[in-house]
């Protein structure tokens, strides 16, 4: 399982998370920052083969409105 890079929309610190299975994408998940456990969402997309990620936080309308 591969990892992915995303950036906390509350506390602005990068952590890396794992990635769907290519399959599954898009698709959109509930995730808590790992650095201050604030709720958030993180949007995964393929492009161009690459895992890519998005977060963005709950009140916050994500890449698919």
């Amino acid at each position: 399982m591969s990892g992915v890079s995303v950036i906390c929309p509350s506390c602005f610190e990068e952590f890396e998370v794992a990635a769907p299975h290519p399959g599954e994408l898009p698709c959109d998940v509930d995730y808590d920052c790992e650095i201050c456990c604030r709720p958030m969402r993180i949007a995964f997309a393929d492009e161009d083969g690459d895992v890519q990620a998005s977060a963005y936080g709950l009140g916050d309308n994500g890449p698919w409105g």
